[in-house]
């Protein structure tokens, strides 16, 4: 299985949403591969975009890019992995944005991961190599099945900076998480991923697919990169 997992933050409305999706459906063209394309959308949108890919069949998954820590009903504002079991099939966690915003640290996200395994839902765990091994170990401080995650390796300095990280640094990191999970879930990378370098991040031995963030923005970007993959 190869993976391509969209990541829109907060930047589609609903209107925004239909649009991309309506042109993905007339650019769609089959892949090659066995190919698992994900979409991880405003939580204001999921619903309509289920629907939407459902309607239309398209070859999409939906998924989060957060969720609360905390327990249903305590927090004004959460979206917990309960509600998110419903709509969802992937959620990122972990991301850098979230450890240098909110102050996320290692053991928030693997308690965020027991939440989501919980629920059924896959966590898609971010990490750089400051943080690589103790994310890691926090994950298994807390005795989770991490065969049922997705590792997303995502170097700070190449993520929206247009600079990807050097091939062999990625492909280190990702024999030093193959090594630590016992090869036991897929491997993305993610940072500065274009239509022009996607093929070789995809063909590193330990790298299972990719995570993108503007690139997924405009759907003519996002089915290039299908095709690259294909």
């Amino acid at each position: 299985m190869v993976y391509l997992v969209g990541n829109w933050k907060d930047s589609e409305t609903l209107t925004q949403t239909k649009i991309w999706l309506k042109e993905f459906q007339a650019l769609l063209v089959a892949p090659s591969v066995d190919l698992e394309t994900v979409i991880c959308a405003p939580f204001t949108n999921i619903a309509e975009a289920n629907r939407i890919v459902k309607e239309a069949n398209l070859p999409l998954k939906i998924g989060a890019q957060d969720v609360s820590l905390h327990l249903p009903g305590t927090q004004t504002g959460g979206i917990t992995a309960k509600m998110l079991s419903e709509l969802v099939s992937y959620c990122l966690v972990g991301h850098s944005e979230r450890r240098q915003a909110a102050g996320e640290d290692s053991k928030t996200v693997a308690s965020k991961v027991d939440s989501l395994l919980e629920h059924g839902i896959i966590p898609i765990v971010c990490l750089d190599t400051p943080y690589l091994e103790e994310q890691i170990k926090a994950i298994y401080q807390l005795n989770l099945p991490i065969d049922r995650c997705l590792i997303a390796y995502e170097p700070l300095a190449a993520i929206g900076s247009g600079q990807p990280a050097n091939l062999n640094l990625v492909e280190s990191a990702a024999t030093q998480i193959a090594f630590l999970t016992d090869s036991g879930c897929p491997i993305l990378y993610g940072g500065s991923v274009t239509e022009e370098n996607i093929a070789s991040f995809v063909g590193l031995p330990n790298i299972s697919g990719v995570l993108v963030g503007s690139a997924s923005l405009n759907p003519h970007q996002f089915t290039s990169l299908m095709s690259q993959i294909s």
